[in-house]
């Protein structure tokens, strides 16, 4: 049984010093283009205090999921601007610490009121240009500096306090330039300073963002080779004579290949998808001392005489993830017209016919499709997870029974309980994980937090190593209290792709089922909401001994009785539960 996922809704709060419904405008139609159904709801003009200050204000009765807090600097610091001879630095430092502190009470209030909400500050950007421009490096007073020290500032309140991510809205204008970033006419008349497009700029950046925070990000850039990860076609100029080096153009491939190993690095998968002899390829990639990227970089390859789009199908079965997971890079106009009509839930970007632009073509492509606002462990150690996987596929090839190969891999699971270290990780598995995902319910990191310190809730975790790899947090499961209290029920179960198939949900719930037994719990309730991704979960509790309890189109019930049965885990795991958890 499947069904259509609708679009998600998602309720913002925009507060801010300044007007600012263009930029209400552009976003949602930003978030409308990814598939939200958005409503954002505004403060009055320098409102923002207000707002939040009243319990009773309009702001808490959106009760958004979002609250955005666009600062300008030119309000924060107006009265330096005008008169910056009154504060030289030691002043000025007052000045900063007094807004950063102001900000820091009403990121609390928002918190004390909004508990699940997520916060996001704006760092500010200050006129270049000013009275004391040419003054300031051979005088006592300074303006440029201010706003570093309050974004400074920003990145302390962040890292002091949970759910919040600050906007670099000081890179946006740096990178667009100040005189097109403000639009004095609209200043003067509606007390709007963010150009048209300024405003259109912004809400992809914020967008981005928002996705980053809700998990909807792309996983895998797939790459051509010739004329894209290095000039020249090997099959005719050799391993030795493509174009890739330090120096002209082969710079500037090699830059290239360098931003793709930072991308790697903040644990997006780089793929080959290429038609070549494998062997030509594979030697350039191992012997060519140019090269920044190597054959350990790539989780899978894909290079043959095939079409692209059957490649891209076939690197998308071994890396076990979504096509509409993977952007497709290629220098070639015809292909990526064939993959776009072939496949179009691949996203195909335009790319730059000179390679020298091909950095910054992918640093923009990155803050669209790759944003990131956490980094875990797991993330930073990707590619080498999904390395071992392919090791994994090659045991599996050769082991004689399903039960011999599972043997082989020894398992180890450990299982232990949520911890604030713990929940970012949390929180991005339920946000990320669609295949093995029961009910696909989506969580904060501030919403793991109250589920965790609940007496009413169990939030677990659970880390898998075997012989190739230790493959971090890869499962989580959420079970709440019913009434009776002697009821729970399941309200999450989730596998990571990459360890699907190992029956590790078995170890996952058995686990559960002894820590409830002991909270006195006499029955537990599994759900399955159908996704279009998760038909593969569709069989997890009539698989585990559950008996039907009730079933519709949007929503299946399971139960189990805890005092009569017990779930048996398959002895080729190995399973420890941690201390905390067991005594929880």
């Amino acid at each position: 049984m499947t069904t259509g996922s609708p679009q998600p809704s998602l309720s913002i709060a925009l507060l801010s010093t300044s007007t600012l419904q263009f930029l209400a405008v552009e976003l949602k139609r930003e978030l409308k283009a990814w598939s939200w159904q958005p409503t954002i709801w505004q403060s009055g003009f320098n409102q923002y205090r207000q707002a939040i200050a009243d319990p009773d204000s309009a702001l808490y009765e959106a009760r958004p999921e979002a609250v955005i807090l666009h600062l300008d600097g030119e309000d924060l610091f107006a009265d330096v601007l005008k008169d910056p001879f009154s504060y030289p630095d030691a002043a000025l430092a007052e000045q900063v610490k007094a807004a950063a502190n102001e900000l820091e009470h009403w990121v609390l209030e928002l918190q004390r009121n909004l508990p699940a909400s997520l916060i996001v500050l704006s760092t500010i950007s200050l006129p270049p240009v000013h009275a004391l421009t040419g003054l300031e490096y051979h005088s006592a007073w300074n303006v440029t500096g201010l706003a570093f020290q309050f974004n400074a500032e920003l990145g302390r309140i962040a890292r002091a306090h949970a759910n919040i991510l600050v906007h670099d809205v000081a890179a946006l204008v740096s990178d667009m330039g100040y005189r097109n970033w403000f639009d004095p006419r609209l200043w003067y008349l509606a007390r709007s300073r963010v150009s048209s497009k300024a405003c259109k700029a912004c809400a992809r950046s914020l967008c981005a963002l928002l996705r980053a925070w809700k998990g909807r990000s792309k996983k895998c850039i797939a790459l051509d080779l010739d004329g894209t990860l290095w000039g020249g076609i090997v099959g005719e100029d050799g391993p030795a004579g493509i174009l890739v080096g330090e120096e002209g153009l082969g710079l500037a491939y090699a830059d290239f290949q360098g931003e793709l190993l930072n991308l790697s690095r903040k644990g997006v998968l780089l793929a080959i998808c290429s038609k070549n002899n494998e062997a030509d390829a594979l030697e350039a990639i191992r012997t060519n001392l140019s090269m920044r990227l190597r054959e350990n970089d790539f989780a899978a390859l894909s290079v043959n005489w095939n079409d692209k789009a059957t490649n891209l199908k076939e690197l998308a079965a071994a890396l076990n993830i979504g096509l509409d997971s993977f952007v497709f890079i290629d220098d070639n106009p015809v292909e990526r017209s064939l993959v776009r009509a072939t496949l179009p839930e691949v996203y195909v970007p335009e790319w730059p016919q000179d390679p020298s632009d091909y950095k910054a073509a992918l640093l923009d492509l990155a803050s669209e499709q790759f944003p990131r606002a956490t980094l875990s462990h797991e993330d930073r150690k990707r590619t080498s997870l999904y390395r071992a996987q392919a090791d994994r596929q090659a045991l599996a090839a050769g082991s004689e029974s399903l039960e011999e190969y599972y043997r082989s891999l020894e398992m180890r699971a450990v299982l232990g309980p949520a911890d604030p270290t713990l929940f970012p990780r949390i929180a991005q598995l339920t946000q990320k994980t669609n295949q093995f995902n029961l009910t696909s319910r989506r969580y904060t990191e501030s919403e793991i937090a109250g589920l965790a310190s609940s007496p009413a809730a169990l939030v677990s975790w659970l880390r898998v190593r075997d012989r190739f790899s230790d493959e971090g947090i890869v499962g989580v499961l959420i079970a709440r209290q019913l009434n009776p209290a002697s009821a729970w029920v399941i309200d999450t179960l989730l596998l990571s792709c990459r360890v699907i198939g190992r029956h590790l949900e078995r170890a996952l719930v058995a686990c559960a089922c002894t820590i409830l037994r002991e909270r006195g719990a006499r029955v537990i309730i599994g759900e399955f909401a159908p996704t279009k991704k998760n038909a593969i979960a569709s069989r997890v509790y009539p698989d585990l001994g559950f008996t039907l309890l009730s079933e519709s189109e949007t929503l299946t019930r399971w139960q189990f009785p805890l005092d009569e049965q017990e779930i048996a885990v398959p002895d080729w795991i190995s399973l420890e539960m941690h201390h905390e958890l067991s005594n929880a």
